[in-house]
């Protein structure tokens, strides 16, 4: 009778904190333009298409604190969900067009991210080039607070990402030669 117990404790135990110390994952928001970006991409007034966006690593998840995943809304790859957002803000600009002469394009270098107090942030590093050969890179970084307790500091890196992704969408249409990509 005292091992049944002891056994039937182990398992409860082990049961337990799997369940406390397994994360099932934050989802980050879906994309919603910023204003600044559509009042800035208005200036140009130049029809633009969006070519695929590629990444050196494709993922549409990213570890935090070794126990959450943050995953993209919709099981989108991050460059996937970066080229909708580039889109999204066109499209409110009125300058998305499938039938564009000019087509941008992205390939995505690097995503990274921290939940550390202190110096938690989000970091994209991207390649924009146009169908009319000129290029240029962007790296760009988002920081935000974040909570010493793993749970709350998850939801925080996942709140901070569609932020993030508004940054780096200012920083590509803000870059100094962004203008030469629409010609």
């Amino acid at each position: 009778m005292k091992l049944r117990k002891k056994v039937l404790t182990t398992i409860l135990s082990v049961a337990a904190a799997s369940i406390l110390f397994s994360g099932c994952g934050v989802k980050v928001a879906t994309y919603g333009a910023s204003s600044d970006n559509v009042n800035k991409l208005k200036t140009y007034n130049a029809k633009l298409n969006v070519n695929n966006f590629t990444a050196t690593k494709s993922d549409s998840s990213i570890m935090c604190r070794m126990s959450d995943p943050i995953k993209t809304p919709n099981g989108e790859t991050f460059e996937e969900y970066v080229e909708n957002a580039l889109i999204e803000e066109l499209k409110m600009a009125g300058l998305y067009s499938k039938d564009a002469k000019i087509t941008l394009n992205g390939h995505l270098n690097e995503v990274n991210a921290s939940s550390t107090p202190g110096s938690a942030n989000w970091e994209f590093s991207v390649k924009v080039s146009s169908s009319n050969g000129k290029s240029f890179t962007v790296i760009s970084k988002k920081d935000y607070s974040s909570s010493f307790m793993a749970h709350y500091a998850c939801n925080d890196m996942a709140e901070a990402f569609r932020p993030a992704v508004q940054k780096l969408i200012s920083s590509i249409i803000n870059h100094s030669e962004f203008k030469t990509l629409t010609k």
